[in-house]
C-alpha cells in the first residue's frame, strides 16, 4: 500500500530518553573471531585465533575468539586454547574469557582478548557509547535549529535503481545515492556524554527533497540529538519502504554511522518516529535493523507486504493508529495491527494479555513482552490524524519507562 498523505500534520511525540552514562574505556566496534579449526586425526586442533573488527561504532567489552576444537579420530587430545587479539580501540576494557572448546574433549578456556564489538548480555544489541564522544561537533550544528547534512549512500541496489529511477528535478537534485538529513543538538551538548538518538520520518507530500528539514515527527523536551530523515520522492510512494531492496536500509546505516562517528551517541538508546509515510518508514527500519534500534513510535502506519529481511531482535514499540483512519487503517491488509503481531512474534511476547498503559483507555500494554521490549498498542478514535494530545502523552511515559537491555 502507497501512503499519500497531503502534508505532514503537527504531531509532537513527547518522550524522556535517559542517556545512560558509560565509561570512557569503549572499543571499536569489532567482529566476531573466528573459531580454531579441527585436528587432524590424533593430534590435537590447531589454536584458534580471532581478531575483533574495527567499524564506527564503540561498544564495551568485547568477546573472545572461539577456541580450537578438540582433535577428531585416534586418540584423545585435548584442543590447544583459542585465543583472541585485541580489537581496535584506544584502552578497551578487557574482553570476556574465551569459552571451552565443543569436542569431545574440551579445549582449554581461550585468553582473554581486548574491547571488540560491545555486543554483550542476553540481548544481541550495542552497548556502550560511540566512537564519536570526546569529538567536537561539527561547526555547523546547533542546538536552535536543524542544520541540513548531505550524504553519499552506498549499498543502494543497482535492480532498484534501474527499476525505480528517482527524478532530480522534483527532489532539489537529491536522489537515492545522494541524499540529506536535517540534525538538531541537544541544548549544551557536551562531547563526552552519551545522548539518546531519535530519527524522526514524516508524512509524504514534500516534492523538494528536504522533506527532514523539520526533524520530521521528533521526540521533544527530552536530550536527544535528534535527526530528521528526508525522503526521495519518486511521483509514488515517499519513502520507498515497499521492497525487499528498499533503499531507505542503506540510507539509514549511512546516516547512523556518520552520526556515530561525529556525535556521542548512546548506542542503547536509538529510536525512529513518524508519522503516516514516517510511521510506515519506522516500522519497515525497526524490523530491518533491531539491534540497532531499540524501539519506535509511530502514527498511522502499517507493515508493507514486500520488506526486507528482518533482523529477528527485538525491540520496544508504540503504535498508534485511529480507529477510522480510510488512508491507513488498522485493519487492512498492511495494516498497523500486523506490523502489531509481527513486532509481538519477534519480541518472543507470551499470549495476548493486555492491560491499559499510562492510564489512557485508548492505549494497551501486552503483559507478557520481556520488560525491556514492550509493545503498546494505541487505538483511539479518530481518522487519519487521530493521536494528538493526551494520546502522544502515552509515548513520554512509554520511552520513559524503558529499562536497561540484560
Amino acid at each position: 500500500m502507497n501512503l499519500r498523505s497531503l502534508g505532514t500534520p503537527v504531531i509532537s511525540i513527547l518522550g524522556a530518553l535517559l542517556a545512560l552514562a558509560c565509561s570512557d574505556a569503549t572499543g571499536a566496534v569489532g567482529g566476531t573471531g573466528a573459531a580454531g579449526g579441527s585436528g587432524g586425526g590424533g593430534g590435537p586442533a590447531a589454536a584458534g585465533t580471532s581478531s575483533a573488527g574495527t567499524g564506527l561504532v564503540s561498544g564495551t567489552a568485547g568477546s573472545a575468539g572461539a577456541p580450537a576444537s578438540a582433535g577428531t579420530g585416534g586418540g584423545p587430545s585435548t584442543g590447544t586454547a583459542g585465543s583472541a587479539s585485541a580489537g581496535t580501540a584506544a584502552g578497551g576494557a578487557a574482553g570476556a574469557e574465551g569459552v571451552a572448546g565443543s569436542s569431545a574433549i574440551a579445549g582449554a578456556a581461550g585468553s582473554g582478548g581486548s574491547a571488540g564489538m560491545g555486543q554483550t548480555g542476553m540481548y544481541n544489541v550495542p552497548r556502550g557509547k560511540s566512537a564519536g564522544c570526546n569529538k567536537a561537533a561539527p561547526a555547523q550544528d546547533s542546538p536552535q535549529n536543524y542544520v541540513k547534512h548531505d550524504i553519499a549512500v552506498t549499498g543502494v541496489d543497482p535492480a532498484f535503481l534501474t527499476a525505480h529511477p528517482s527524478n532530480p528535478g522534483n527532489n532539489g537534485g537529491y536522489t537515492y545515492a545522494m541524499r540529506n538529513y536535517y540534525l538538531k543538538l541537544p541544548a549544551g551538548y557536551d562531547s563526552t556524554k552519551p545522548y539518546a538518538v531519535t530519527f524522526g520520518g514524516g508524512g509524504c507530500g514534500n516534492t523538494g527533497g528536504d522533506s527532514g528539514r523539520g526533524g520530521g515527527q521528533q521526540a521533544s523536551g527530552i536530550p536527544a540529538i535528534q535527526v530528521g530523515l528526508s525522503y526521495v520522492f519518486s511521483g509514488g510512494a515517499c519513502f520507498e519502504d515497499g521492497y525487499a531492496n528498499t533503499p531507505e536500509v542503506p540510507y539509514f546505516d549511512a546516516v547512523m554511522a556518520e552520526i556515530s562517528a561525529n556525535y556521542c551517541v548512546n548506542l542503547e538508546k536509538v529510536f525512529v518516529g513518524g508519522y503516516s509515510s514516517g510511521a510506515w518508514e519506522s516500522i519497515t527500519l525497526g524490523l530491518a535493523r533491531g539491534g540497532v534500534i531499540r524501539g519506535i513510535a509511530t502514527g498511522a502506519g502499517g507493515l508493507r507486504m514486500s520488506r526486507p529481511m528482518p533482523s529477528g531482535i527485538p525491540m520496544a514499540a508504540i503504535l498508534l493508529t485511529g480507529a477510522s483512519d480510510t488512508t491507513n487503517p488498522p485493519d487492512g491488509p498492511t495494516g498497523s495491527s500486523l506490523a502489531r503481531d509481527q513486532i509481538l512474534m519477534t519480541n518472543k511476547c507470551v499470549g495476548t494479555d493486555t492491560m491499559a498503559f499510562a492510564g489512557d483507555a485508548d492505549c494497551m500494554k501486552y503483559t507478557g513482552c520481556p520488560a525491556a521490549f514492550p509493545v503498546v498498542w494505541c487505538r483511539p478514535p479518530g481518522g487519519h490524524t487521530a493521536g494528538s494530545g493526551e494520546h502522544w502523552a502515552a509515548v513520554g511515559a512509554f520511552w520513559d519507562g524503558l529499562p536497561p537491555v540484560p
